[in-house]
């Protein structure tokens, strides 16, 4: 019974997060739509310019923080030791506030530099605009830390749709009120990216709220010891210890898309663009394709938050066997969720595109640069779970020389591909999604050597990857299929594009379910459903089959 109890708070986290991240996302996309209309491609080149450096500064300040966190309440609510983990949070919870004052300040000062150094110098007010969202988000990182370590991830996911929400609704108000006024379009980037410093501001004062009423909370701060068997010190030093590691390969991990900003916007003027085309490229390329590719890790992500206290749990009780059954069920949520996806984007992205955004000229200037990014989508499916496991083991230096190796594979493709001759023109942005894959696919290969090499956990990656690739192929095919045969006979429209993807849906779960890649070690796990299926025979004999 306990470790079903186990199973099912595993479960629930993921499910939790999953619904709250998929409601984010369609927020997310809500917003962009209304937003590179607006701003177009050279606004929207502006946008993600300051976008990706505060992206990359977040990460390289606080992106460890939650895992590190949650790794450490997890394992001090192990061994019982409920004071040391609420001691530990509001010792982190100071410092890190600092240190995003800090950031945030620098931030706005050197924002001129910041713009100038990128090549993309009116993108400065961008910068400004977006700077006071590191100092909220240093606050949210650590309290979802502790939530996610208590296994609560409730408070996470509701944050997460609060900075959604707002920015949307104040980042697309603000940008309409200055384009109204007649403000130059990168002004209206600047009101625009606004709106997300407002989302993680009001994000984190609700964490703030739910950590202040939390009675855990309460409750260690009132036990007899309240954590004085560790000293501040000896507990800020686990913690840096733990975190350190994976915020540095965390902040290596955003490099793929800062090095697109650093390096391929000055490739791109080298072979001849001028600064405002390069700007207007590399905005399509990120508003378009980008926007599309970080829809998939959505539902990947919250398996690996919900992953990470659960195998540090199985890890401390020595519990090998958990540990096993949690990765290799991990792998294969994410196979199962980032393949259909891959093969979906890479032949179908021009249908895609053109049903979320009315440009279509913009749409086909996009729809191969999507085509080609696709596969990343699984190899970055694979990589966030490989990489929990290690962070999990204490092995958290061993991704870091992963990300080193895929941060220099792809800073070194991205500088030489652009110039690369194709034709009577150069491969250009093309290197972008290129050289992204070569950084994923780098990552990933290494980290599976290092877990069996140093974590001694032997998977058949062959039996969790073939069954859904081969649905997904299937999938792919028919989506193909529906959408050719339609279009020949009654014309594109939005209508033809849901029916074919609706169709590929269907075929891929029957096809996954009939290659068996979908069993009842699987479905015990999610709670209700295996109940389900015993109502319905034709289900409880496709999902018969165990492991084998």
């Amino acid at each position: 019974m306990r470790e079903k109890a186990k199973k099912q708070v595993f479960l629930t986290g993921v499910i939790i997060l999953t619904a709250a991240n998929l409601l984010t996302k369609v927020i997310g996309l809500v917003f962009k739509i209304p937003l590179t209309n607006m701003l177009g491609n050279e606004g929207m080149g502006y946008f993600n310019t300051a976008y990706q450096i505060y992206t990359w500064l977040y990460m390289l300040s606080t992106a460890g923080v939650p895992v590190a966190l949650s790794i450490l309440v997890s394992e001090f609510n192990a061994k019982n030791n409920r004071a040391a983990a609420g001691k530990l949070f509001r010792l982190t919870l100071v410092v890190f506030s600092l240190f995003g004052l800090a950031a945030s300040a620098a931030m706005l000062l050197f924002s001129r530099k910041l713009a100038e150094f990128i090549a993309a110098d009116l993108s400065f007010l961008c910068i400004m605009a977006i700077s006071p969202a590191l100092l909220f988000v240093c606050i949210s990182s650590t309290v979802r830390g502790y939530f996610q370590g208590q296994r609560n991830m409730l408070p996470t996911a509701v944050s997460e749709v609060i900075e959604a929400l707002l920015k949307l609704f104040v980042g697309i108000a603000l940008g309409m009120y200055a384009l109204n006024k007649g403000y130059p379009i990168y002004k209206v980037a600047a009101f625009a990216i606004f709106g997300v410093s407002v989302g993680v501001i009001f994000g984190a004062v609700f964490l703030a709220l739910s950590a202040l009423f939390s009675g855990s909370l309460r409750r260690e701060k009132n036990l007899p010891d309240a954590g004085t068997e560790f000293s501040s010190k000896s507990l800020l030093s686990s913690f840096f210890r733990v975190a350190l590691p994976v915020m540095l390969s965390s902040s290596l991990l955003s490099m793929s898309s800062m090095i697109d900003t650093l390096i391929v916007m000055r490739r791109l003027q080298d072979i001849g663009f001028a600064k405002e085309a390069a700007v207007a490229v590399y905005g399509n390329y990120t508003a378009y394709c980008v926007t599309l590719f970080n829809l998939p890790p959505v539902l990947i992500y919250p398996i690996v938050s919900a992953l990470i206290p659960s195998l540090c749990s199985a890890v401390t009780c020595n519990n090998s066997e958990r540990v096993s059954l949690l990765m290799s069920k991990s792998l294969k949520l994410s196979a199962i969720i980032s393949l259909p996806c891959t093969v979906g984007l890479a032949v179908m992205s021009f249908p895609v595109l053109t049903l979320i955004f009315e440009s279509r000229a913009n749409a086909e200037m996009a729809a191969p640069l999507l085509s080609v990014l696709a596969p990343s989508v699984f190899l970055i499916g694979v990589m966030a779970v490989t990489n929990a496991v290690l962070q999990s083991f204490r092995k958290q230096r061993y991704s870091v020389y992963s990300m080193i190796a895929g941060a220099a594979v792809k800073a070194v493709s991205a500088y030489l591909l652009p110039a690369v001759k194709i034709g009577s023109g150069y491969l250009g942005i093309y290197a972008s999604p290129v050289s992204t894959f070569l950084f994923y696919l780098t990552i990933t290969v290494m980290n599976f050597y290092f877990i069996a090499r140093y974590v001694n956990i032997k998977l058949s990656v062959f039996r969790i990857f073939l069954r859904p690739l081969l649905a997904a192929l299937l999938c792919g095919a028919s989506a193909i299929a529906v959408y050719g045969i339609a279009v020949k006979f009654l014309g594109e429209s939005r209508i033809i594009t849901l029916s074919a993807i609706l169709v590929a849906v269907v075929v891929y779960g029957l096809f996954l379910l009939l290659f068996g890649g979908v069993n009842r070690s699987d479905t015990a796990l999610i709670p209700k459903v295996d109940r389900l299926i015993e109502k319905i025979p034709l289900l409880r004999f496709l999902v018969s089959k165990k492991d084998n």
